[in-house]
């Protein structure tokens, strides 16, 4: 009997996600090609719609055409086709059910006929920074202890069978008690951690408890190439 393969993002080390609301020079996407990441996410939060992610995709075919690209699906009416995969967050510390299964359920009603389940990844995240505006969105608690972090973490694996945990920070550099704590306890999901990675120094330390790391914000300051060299280098070598 064939052994089924591994999924592409079980040898993802680094990650680029890219906001398709916020613009993004020709020079930066040619260079994420380049510079060895793994894959691509498109998505974000805030004033994401179909035209700004197909176009963004368009321009990464475009100049980065081997370079994978999933969509991180934040609102059904965006949904693209022709990215490599769909991940879809499930917000385990949200605090407005919606983000739980609701908007799940809504999208499932309008494109069960056409999913292709094998290139769907459940992310289990863990909104943990109260200032982001997904934290607002969902209503997340982002009070956790470690210890109650590390058991939303450990549920979403264990009851929910999740095979992703993203801890999510976004734009803040995270708390690395919780991260070590829950990268001890869970045992199958695969981690990943997104949030503040700036330098080569945040993303080794991350890199060295997570299984991929996600950067972003960082990628639209001036000094967005040291960047992508120096995190890509962290994890990769």
């Amino acid at each position: 009997m064939t052994k089924p393969s591994e999924p592409p993002w079980r040898e993802w080390r680094h990650v680029v996600k890219l906001d398709p609301d916020r613009p993004l020079a020709d020079e930066v996407l040619a260079a994420i090609h380049r510079a060895g990441t793994d894959a691509v996410l498109l998505g974000g939060t805030q004033r994401i719609t179909y035209e700004k992610v197909n176009a963004l995709l368009g321009r990464l075919r475009r100049l980065a055409p081997d370079l994978p690209v999933w969509q991180e699906v934040s609102t059904e009416e965006a949904v693209v086709d022709g990215v490599d995969g769909y991940a879809v967050p499930v917000v385990l510390n949200a605090g407005n059910p919606r983000w739980l299964i609701g908007e799940h359920v809504r999208a499932v009603l309008r494109y069960r006929p056409f999913i292709d389940w094998s290139r769907v990844l459940v992310e289990g995240y863990l909104v943990l920074n109260p200032d982001c505006a997904v934290a607002e969105l969902t209503q997340a608690d982002t009070t956790l202890t470690v210890e109650q972090a590390a058991a939303y973490a450990v549920a979403g694996e264990a009851l929910f069978s999740m095979p992703v945990i993203y801890l999510e920070y976004s734009g803040a550099y995270g708390n690395l008690a919780t991260v070590k704590e829950i990268c001890r306890l869970v045992e199958q999901a695969h981690l990943f951690y997104g949030g503040g990675i700036d330098s080569y120094e945040k993303a080794a330390e991350m890199g060295a408890h997570a299984d991929t790391i996600i950067v972003g914000n960082a990628l639209y300051g001036e000094n967005w190439r040291a960047v992508l060299t120096d995190t890509v280098r962290a994890v990769k070598g």
